[in-house]
């Protein structure tokens, strides 16, 4: 891979990729009618994306054929190449940074979903594992923090509860997803 380092916003993409060819237009319908939609940073930013990503050789285009009753406009489906399945995996695989972990959870959480069909158990594990250490370190700080600053208006105090009650319930998610994916029978290979 050439260049600077992807955007998360690449990475999500070239990531739905992988998981299943696609043109613009299926993930722009992606991105506006889920939860997905959240990781678009606007709406125009889809297509100069996936022209980087093919000029990065980590997707190619290949016209779809015609189907009947589809437009005569040029679809194109993108693939990822060799290189894009390993950019992919590299950024499936890269620890959580503690430092940033409350700003990218929805990362991490897109990151875990898109492992399932291509990550050995042993790998999610150690993912979620690192995810709970940095989660509970965060929270811990957060913790001591409400514990120690006087909070005296009510607005912030508040405030400080939601971060507190968002980031209790993603560790015990995380917590309860190691045991949950610990306690299910190893996959086949």
């Amino acid at each position: 891979m050439t260049g600077r380092q992807l955007t998360s916003f690449e990475h999500i993409l070239l990531g739905m990729i992988c998981m299943a060819p696609s043109s613009g237009y299926d993930l722009k319908r992606i991105f506006a009618v889920t939860p997905m939609g959240i990781y678009q940073p606007s709406s125009g930013a889809l297509y100069p994306a996936l022209r980087r990503l093919e000029q990065k050789g980590l997707v190619r285009a290949q016209a779809a054929s015609g189907q009947a009753g589809q437009s005569a406009r040029h679809r194109r489906v993108y693939e990822p190449t060799q290189t894009g399945r390993a950019a992919n995996e590299s950024w499936l695989r890269a620890l959580v940074d503690p430092a940033t972990v409350s700003r990218d959870l929805g990362l991490h959480l897109m990151r875990f979903v898109m492992m399932e069909h291509l990550l050995p158990r042993d790998e999610v594990l150690r993912f979620l594992q690192h995810l709970t250490d940095a989660l509970a370190a965060f929270t811990a700080a957060l913790e001591h923090y409400a514990a120690a600053a006087d909070l005296s208006d009510r607005h912030p105090r508040l405030a400080l509860d939601h971060g507190l009650a968002v980031h209790r319930a993603s560790l015990q998610w995380a917590r309860h997803t190691i045991a949950e994916l610990s306690a299910a029978p190893a996959p086949a290979p």
